[in-house]
């Protein structure tokens, strides 16, 4: 599991969100190249790297849980953005190398973090622009947190 020391996962870190992002690929090398990808499939997957930064989520099994749980209840993505994930032949290819067993397995243990993070998501006034995110890019994460009342878990 990857360590909550990382700068980006710091729930006042001052690192611009450009800088936070730099920080996930670098600390990520593994993951897929967003380059070598339809641009359909790059844009969603750069906008689920930015909701891992945003919200402080690590690319752990229950990183990953989080981030989804964040992205259907604290992003404008919302459920049926989050479906839409499964349209993609690599999310799937992820899932199936992750294994259903295990995904269902950390889901349950790490449930009271997920029912934190939908309560949480729900009552947010301004949900995290899933796709707007440019913007917010010189933006230190602790302003953008602050702004959309974001408290990563």
């Amino acid at each position: 599991m990857v360590e909550r020391s990382l700068k980006y996962m710091d729930p006042e870190s001052t690192l611009t969100l450009r800088e936070a992002l730099t920080e996930y690929y670098e600390l990520n090398p593994s993951l897929l190249r967003l380059e070598d990808l339809p641009d359909d499939a790059a844009e969603m997957f750069r906008c689920h790297d930015v909701g891992h930064v945003v919200f402080g989520c690590d690319t752990s099994l229950r990183g990953e849980t989080l981030i989804d749980t964040w992205t259907i209840f604290g992003s404008t993505s919302g459920l049926r953005g989050y479906a839409e994930y499964f349209k993609y032949p690599q999310v799937n290819a992820i899932f199936a190398e992750a294994g259903f067993t295990s995904i269902a397995v950390e889901f349950l243990r790490c449930l009271p973090d997920v029912i934190r993070v939908a309560y949480r998501g729900l009552r947010l006034e301004r949900k995290w622009p899933w796709k707007e995110h440019e913007s917010f890019l010189e933006v230190p994460l602790n302003e953008i947190r602050h702004d959309f009342n974001i408290a990563p878990i």
